[in-house]
């Protein structure tokens, strides 16, 4: 055999054995675009629930041994039509959640009255939810949220933070 024809062999076997490393490890993969990638990786967690809004008042009630109603989402549906919008900032969006201000955990009777109810959003940089519903800790609440909706409204979550008076709220929850 020839010179010439081993190394064309030669040149053909590592030109197979790297095609053939490329395809095992995924490099032909890695071709597509980033928001075709990230768009699976986004489809793939919404088909397996992980994208869901964690209802944190039935978590805390669950520790108090009480269960949501099953009349829960239908109420919830109702009061957003009514109060569409975030009292505290006029968000209208996915971020969007309904407060109870007098909690059900401990309130388990008025978990379905509309009078019970608020619009608060839970959108970045604003987390009126969170700040004015529970007073920045989950297991907290707000008797005072309307009219705190109102003192703060159009604030964002830092200007809300650094209020004095929000700051003497928080260290007086319950």
């Amino acid at each position: 055999m020839n010179f010439g024809l081993q190394i064309s062999l030669l040149v053909a076997a590592v030109l197979i054995i790297g095609f053939a490393c490329w395809r095992l490890t995924g490099g032909h993969r890695k071709r597509r675009t980033r928001k075709r990638h990230y768009a699976g990786k986004e489809a793939l967690k919404q088909r397996r629930g992980m994208f869901r809004r964690r209802d944190h008042g039935a978590h805390v009630a669950r520790r108090h041994g009480h269960e949501r109603s099953p009349q829960w989402r239908r109420v919830q549906k109702e009061h957003l039509r009514r109060e569409p919008a975030c009292v505290a900032c006029g968000y209208k969006g996915r971020k969007l959640q309904v407060h109870h201000i007098r909690p059900f955990h401990l309130h388990p009777q008025l978990e379905l009255d509309p009078h019970n109810l608020i619009t608060l959003c839970q959108a970045r940089g604003k987390n009126h939810h969170l700040l004015l519903g529970h007073l920045d800790q989950w297991e907290s609440y707000n008797e005072h949220v309307r009219e705190d909706a109102r003192r703060f409204y159009r604030k964002t979550a830092a200007q809300i933070q650094a209020d004095s008076g929000w700051q003497k709220k928080v260290l007086r929850r319950p």
